[in-house]
Protein backbone atom coordinates (compact mmCIF):
# COMPACT_ATOMS: atom_id res chain seq x y z
CA UNK A 1 0.00 0.00 0.00
CA UNK A 2 1.71 3.36 -0.88
CA UNK A 3 1.03 6.07 1.27
CA UNK A 4 -0.50 9.84 0.25
CA UNK A 5 3.20 12.02 -1.09
CA UNK A 6 3.54 15.20 1.64
CA UNK A 7 3.10 18.38 -0.48
CA UNK A 8 6.57 20.09 -1.13
CA UNK A 9 7.60 20.85 1.91
CA UNK A 10 8.56 24.48 0.83
CA UNK A 11 4.77 25.51 0.00
CA UNK A 12 3.77 23.89 3.53
CA UNK A 13 6.09 25.94 5.34
CA UNK A 14 5.27 29.43 3.93
CA UNK A 15 1.26 27.97 4.76
CA UNK A 16 1.75 27.54 8.50
CA UNK A 17 3.75 30.67 8.56
CA UNK A 18 0.82 32.39 7.42
CA UNK A 19 -1.41 30.06 9.61
CA UNK A 20 0.28 31.41 12.32
CA UNK A 21 0.39 35.02 11.25
CA UNK A 22 -3.42 35.36 10.75
CA UNK A 23 -3.64 33.79 14.18
CA UNK A 24 -1.47 36.54 16.03
CA UNK A 25 -3.75 39.25 14.31
CA UNK A 26 -6.83 37.59 15.69
CA UNK A 27 -5.64 37.03 18.78
CA UNK A 28 -5.14 40.74 19.97
CA UNK A 29 -8.62 41.17 20.96
CA UNK A 30 -9.63 37.89 22.36
CA UNK A 31 -10.81 38.25 26.13
CA UNK A 32 -9.01 36.70 29.01
CA UNK A 33 -9.92 32.61 28.70
CA UNK A 34 -9.31 29.54 29.98
CA UNK A 35 -9.69 26.64 28.14
CA UNK A 36 -9.30 23.09 29.91
CA UNK A 37 -8.97 19.50 28.44
CA UNK A 38 -10.46 16.96 30.03
CA UNK A 39 -11.35 13.05 29.28
CA UNK A 40 -13.10 10.40 30.45
CA UNK A 41 -9.85 8.41 30.53
CA UNK A 42 -6.03 8.37 29.45
CA UNK A 43 -5.11 7.90 25.86
CA UNK A 44 -8.28 9.49 24.61
CA UNK A 45 -5.85 12.84 23.59
CA UNK A 46 -6.45 15.29 26.46
CA UNK A 47 -2.45 16.38 26.55
CA UNK A 48 -2.09 15.88 22.66
CA UNK A 49 -4.83 18.78 22.41
CA UNK A 50 -4.01 20.68 24.86
CA UNK A 51 0.01 20.90 23.25
CA UNK A 52 -1.81 21.83 19.87
CA UNK A 53 -3.97 24.88 21.58
CA UNK A 54 -0.96 25.80 24.02
CA UNK A 55 1.61 26.12 20.66
CA UNK A 56 -1.35 27.71 18.30
CA UNK A 57 -1.71 30.60 20.98
CA UNK A 58 2.00 30.72 22.96
CA UNK A 59 3.74 32.56 19.87
CA UNK A 60 1.14 34.96 19.55
CA UNK A 61 -0.36 35.61 23.16
CA UNK A 62 0.48 35.00 26.76
CA UNK A 63 -0.08 31.57 27.60
CA UNK A 64 -0.19 30.14 31.27
CA UNK A 65 -0.47 26.43 32.04
CA UNK A 66 -1.45 24.31 34.64
CA UNK A 67 -1.14 20.33 34.83
CA UNK A 68 -3.40 18.76 36.66
CA UNK A 69 -1.62 15.62 36.72
CA UNK A 70 2.09 14.11 37.30
CA UNK A 71 2.63 13.80 33.54
CA UNK A 72 5.97 15.61 32.90
CA UNK A 73 5.18 16.47 29.14
CA UNK A 74 3.77 20.09 29.76
CA UNK A 75 6.06 21.07 32.36
CA UNK A 76 9.13 20.00 30.13
CA UNK A 77 8.18 21.67 27.18
CA UNK A 78 6.74 25.23 28.74
CA UNK A 79 8.94 25.26 32.03
CA UNK A 80 8.31 29.03 32.45
CA UNK A 81 4.82 28.56 31.55
CA UNK A 82 3.61 25.50 33.48
CA UNK A 83 2.45 25.35 37.18
CA UNK A 84 2.10 20.84 38.46
CA UNK A 85 -1.18 20.59 40.66
CA UNK A 86 -0.99 16.73 42.41
CA UNK A 87 -4.60 16.00 43.21
CA UNK A 88 -4.43 14.28 46.60
CA UNK A 89 -5.16 10.35 46.76
CA UNK A 90 -8.83 9.48 47.73
CA UNK A 91 -7.56 8.13 51.11
CA UNK A 92 -6.25 11.66 51.62
CA UNK A 93 -9.52 13.39 50.63
CA UNK A 94 -11.41 11.46 53.08
CA UNK A 95 -8.96 12.00 55.98
CA UNK A 96 -8.58 15.95 55.11
CA UNK A 97 -11.47 17.62 53.90
CA UNK A 98 -9.56 20.49 52.91
CA UNK A 99 -6.57 18.47 50.98
CA UNK A 100 -8.62 19.00 47.48
CA UNK A 101 -8.77 22.49 48.17
CA UNK A 102 -5.28 23.25 49.13
CA UNK A 103 -3.43 21.57 46.43
CA UNK A 104 -5.51 23.88 43.49
CA UNK A 105 -4.54 27.00 45.47
CA UNK A 106 -1.70 27.90 42.97
CA UNK A 107 -4.55 27.86 40.07
CA UNK A 108 -6.98 29.97 41.71
CA UNK A 109 -3.80 32.56 42.11
CA UNK A 110 -3.07 31.60 37.99
CA UNK A 111 -6.43 32.83 37.22
CA UNK A 112 -6.43 36.38 39.13
CA UNK A 113 -2.84 36.19 37.14
CA UNK A 114 -5.03 35.52 33.71
CA UNK A 115 -7.79 38.37 34.72
CA UNK A 116 -5.75 40.91 34.94
CA UNK A 117 -3.71 40.24 31.92
CA UNK A 118 -6.26 38.82 29.21
CA UNK A 119 -4.09 36.00 29.11
CA UNK A 120 -5.59 32.50 28.36
CA UNK A 121 -5.06 29.83 30.29
CA UNK A 122 -4.99 26.10 29.15
CA UNK A 123 -5.32 23.53 31.90
CA UNK A 124 -5.05 19.57 31.54
CA UNK A 125 -6.18 17.67 33.74
CA UNK A 126 -5.64 14.07 34.16
CA UNK A 127 -7.79 11.08 34.12
CA UNK A 128 -8.91 9.07 37.26
CA UNK A 129 -8.49 10.85 40.44
CA UNK A 130 -6.79 14.14 39.37
CA UNK A 131 -10.47 14.67 37.33
CA UNK A 132 -12.65 13.68 40.22
CA UNK A 133 -10.20 15.84 43.01
CA UNK A 134 -10.55 18.80 40.17
CA UNK A 135 -14.52 18.53 39.88
CA UNK A 136 -14.62 18.49 43.46
CA UNK A 137 -12.44 21.36 43.28
CA UNK A 138 -14.82 23.25 41.20
CA UNK A 139 -17.97 22.40 43.23
CA UNK A 140 -16.84 23.03 46.65
CA UNK A 141 -14.95 26.02 45.91
CA UNK A 142 -17.76 27.65 43.49
CA UNK A 143 -15.05 27.82 40.71
CA UNK A 144 -17.66 28.58 38.15
CA UNK A 145 -18.85 31.38 39.91
CA UNK A 146 -15.47 33.09 40.69
CA UNK A 147 -14.59 32.64 37.21
CA UNK A 148 -17.40 34.62 36.47
CA UNK A 149 -16.44 37.12 38.69
CA UNK A 150 -13.06 37.35 37.68
CA UNK A 151 -14.40 37.91 34.07
CA UNK A 152 -12.63 35.14 32.61
CA UNK A 153 -14.91 32.74 29.90
CA UNK A 154 -14.28 28.86 30.56
CA UNK A 155 -14.62 26.44 27.44
CA UNK A 156 -14.21 22.95 28.35
CA UNK A 157 -12.83 20.41 25.51
CA UNK A 158 -13.94 16.99 26.02
CA UNK A 159 -11.88 14.41 24.48
CA UNK A 160 -13.25 10.85 23.06
CA UNK A 161 -12.72 8.51 20.47
CA UNK A 162 -14.75 6.14 18.83
CA UNK A 163 -15.16 3.32 21.54
CA UNK A 164 -18.35 2.47 23.10
CA UNK A 165 -16.62 3.38 26.99
CA UNK A 166 -15.03 5.99 26.45
CA UNK A 167 -18.03 7.62 24.25
CA UNK A 168 -20.49 6.49 27.23
CA UNK A 169 -17.88 7.82 29.86
CA UNK A 170 -17.45 11.18 27.94
CA UNK A 171 -21.28 11.88 27.84
CA UNK A 172 -21.21 11.45 31.56
CA UNK A 173 -18.25 14.08 32.34
CA UNK A 174 -20.51 16.19 30.23
CA UNK A 175 -23.45 15.60 32.07
CA UNK A 176 -21.47 16.32 35.04
CA UNK A 177 -19.91 19.17 34.27
CA UNK A 178 -22.97 20.69 33.58
CA UNK A 179 -24.09 20.28 37.13
CA UNK A 180 -20.83 21.67 38.47
CA UNK A 181 -19.34 24.15 35.85
CA UNK A 182 -22.84 25.51 34.40
CA UNK A 183 -21.14 28.93 33.17
CA UNK A 184 -18.41 26.82 30.92
CA UNK A 185 -19.40 26.24 27.10
CA UNK A 186 -18.66 22.54 27.13
CA UNK A 187 -17.58 21.65 23.45
CA UNK A 188 -17.29 17.71 22.43
CA UNK A 189 -13.83 16.81 20.46
CA UNK A 190 -14.22 13.70 18.33
CA UNK A 191 -10.66 12.70 18.30
CA UNK A 192 -10.69 10.23 14.83
CA UNK A 193 -7.48 8.60 15.73
CA UNK A 194 -9.73 5.23 16.11
CA UNK A 195 -12.17 5.45 13.33
CA UNK A 196 -14.72 7.73 12.69
CA UNK A 197 -17.90 8.26 14.85
CA UNK A 198 -20.46 5.99 12.66
CA UNK A 199 -21.95 2.87 14.29
CA UNK A 200 -23.97 0.19 12.00
CA UNK A 201 -27.14 0.59 13.09
CA UNK A 202 -27.89 -1.91 16.05
CA UNK A 203 -24.94 -2.34 17.80
CA UNK A 204 -23.95 -1.07 21.47
CA UNK A 205 -21.74 1.49 19.86
CA UNK A 206 -24.60 2.86 17.93
CA UNK A 207 -27.26 3.21 20.50
CA UNK A 208 -24.99 4.01 23.11
CA UNK A 209 -23.98 7.93 20.74
CA UNK A 210 -27.30 8.18 19.81
CA UNK A 211 -28.56 7.66 23.21
CA UNK A 212 -26.12 9.82 25.55
CA UNK A 213 -23.97 11.79 22.53
CA UNK A 214 -26.55 13.22 20.15
CA UNK A 215 -28.37 14.82 22.95
CA UNK A 216 -26.03 16.70 24.20
CA UNK A 217 -24.93 17.84 20.93
CA UNK A 218 -27.49 20.19 20.61
CA UNK A 219 -27.06 23.86 20.31
CA UNK A 220 -23.47 22.91 21.05
CA UNK A 221 -19.71 24.04 19.02
CA UNK A 222 -17.72 20.56 18.63
CA UNK A 223 -14.31 19.99 17.17
CA UNK A 224 -13.12 16.97 14.71
CA UNK A 225 -9.51 15.99 15.51
CA UNK A 226 -8.51 14.12 12.54
CA UNK A 227 -5.83 10.97 12.83
CA UNK A 228 -2.02 11.97 12.26
CA UNK A 229 -0.21 9.83 9.96
CA UNK A 230 0.46 6.88 12.25
CA UNK A 231 3.94 7.14 13.38
CA UNK A 232 4.68 10.56 12.12
CA UNK A 233 4.62 12.64 15.81
CA UNK A 234 5.97 10.38 18.54
CA UNK A 235 9.39 10.66 16.87
CA UNK A 236 9.26 14.86 16.86
CA UNK A 237 7.87 14.36 21.01
CA UNK A 238 10.23 12.05 21.73
CA UNK A 239 12.85 14.80 20.63
CA UNK A 240 11.28 17.30 23.12
CA UNK A 241 9.65 19.48 20.46
CA UNK A 242 6.50 21.17 20.20
CA UNK A 243 4.14 21.20 17.26
CA UNK A 244 5.24 24.77 16.29
CA UNK A 245 9.16 23.59 16.61
CA UNK A 246 8.30 20.90 14.36
CA UNK A 247 6.53 22.67 11.42
CA UNK A 248 8.70 25.36 11.08
CA UNK A 249 12.45 23.77 11.65
CA UNK A 250 14.91 23.98 9.27
CA UNK A 251 16.15 20.50 7.67
CA UNK A 252 19.07 20.87 9.12
CA UNK A 253 17.62 21.02 12.67
CA UNK A 254 15.44 18.29 12.20
CA UNK A 255 17.92 15.84 10.96
CA UNK A 256 20.16 17.02 14.07
CA UNK A 257 16.89 16.61 16.49
CA UNK A 258 15.52 13.17 14.84
CA UNK A 259 18.88 11.54 13.71
CA UNK A 260 17.11 10.55 10.21
CA UNK A 261 18.22 11.35 7.04
CA UNK A 262 17.23 14.54 5.20
CA UNK A 263 14.61 12.66 2.97
CA UNK A 264 12.88 10.98 6.57
CA UNK A 265 12.68 14.28 8.16
CA UNK A 266 11.03 16.02 5.27
CA UNK A 267 8.42 13.32 4.28
CA UNK A 268 7.45 13.33 8.77
CA UNK A 269 7.76 17.49 9.14
CA UNK A 270 4.84 17.45 6.20
CA UNK A 271 2.50 15.03 7.93
CA UNK A 272 2.71 16.85 10.74
CA UNK A 273 2.38 19.64 8.54
CA UNK A 274 -0.84 18.67 6.87
CA UNK A 275 -2.01 17.89 10.35
CA UNK A 276 -1.59 21.02 12.37
CA UNK A 277 -2.92 22.89 9.01
CA UNK A 278 -6.78 21.81 9.80
CA UNK A 279 -6.27 21.06 13.62
CA UNK A 280 -5.29 24.84 14.71
CA UNK A 281 -7.89 26.80 12.71
CA UNK A 282 -10.84 24.47 14.15
CA UNK A 283 -9.28 24.63 17.99
CA UNK A 284 -8.43 28.13 17.28
CA UNK A 285 -11.96 29.25 15.91
CA UNK A 286 -13.22 27.48 19.35
CA UNK A 287 -10.89 29.54 21.74
CA UNK A 288 -12.25 32.63 20.29
CA UNK A 289 -10.89 33.58 17.08
CA UNK A 290 -11.09 32.68 13.75
CA UNK A 291 -8.86 31.62 10.77
CA UNK A 292 -10.71 32.45 7.43
CA UNK A 293 -13.46 30.25 6.64
CA UNK A 294 -13.28 27.79 9.23
CA UNK A 295 -16.88 26.45 10.65
CA UNK A 296 -15.94 24.94 13.87
CA UNK A 297 -15.94 21.30 12.75
CA UNK A 298 -20.08 21.77 11.78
Amino acid sequence: MTSKPPSTPQLESRAEKKVITAHKEALKGTAATIIYTMGPKGGVGKSLTGRLIVDVIAAQRDVRIAQIDRAPTLPQLYPDKTITIEAPGAEEMRSDLLASMRVFEPLEEMVQSIAKSETIGVIDVGAGQNQRAFLNFVARARFDRFLVDQGIRPIVLVLMTADPSAISQSANLMEELQLVHPDAEIVPVFNLRDGGFKFLAGTPAHKIYNDKIVPLLKDRRRVTLPAIAAGAWPLFESAGMTFTEAVMADEATLIAKLGMSRLMVTALQGYVSEFVSVVWPRLGAIAGFSVGAFDAGR
